[in-house]
């Protein structure tokens, strides 16, 4: 199946974040198949029973972020033993040459998912 990628931008309020959060959250806790809704575009995806989940966060300046990042695979069965254990860390760099931070790669997903347009 090829990629398939939602983005949306929105400013909210943090109430508003608050319960799109809970939503996702009684969503994935209380069933498989989730469906999610943005403006006029919906998606269902069915959610595995095991998830890696990634916590981040940022503070630069003024500026803070937090990243959620949840995800699996179709088949977990597929999932091989590098999968499973944690890439050893790259010694850290020396006191005296800072070097930029960088972001990981995002591997290819093959999601089970349909997008769906309201009428």
């Amino acid at each position: 199946m090829p990629k398939l990628e939602i983005k949306r931008k929105t400013e909210l309020s943090r109430k508003e974040v608050g319960e799109r959060l809970i939503m996702i959250g009684r969503a994935i806790a209380h069933g498989s198949e989730v469906e999610l809704k943005t403006g006029d575009d919906s998606i269902e995806i069915v959610v595995a029973d095991r998830v890696r989940w990634e916590f981040e966060i940022e503070v630069d300046g003024d500026e803070t972020e937090i990243e959620i990042e949840i995800k699996w695979r179709d088949d977990p069965a597929a999932e091989t033993e590098s999968d499973a254990k944690p890439a050893p860390k790259p010694a850290p760099a020396p006191a005296s040459k800072p070097t930029p931070a960088s972001k990981p790669v995002k591997a290819t997903r093959r999601p089970r998912a349909r997008k769906t347009t309201a009428k």
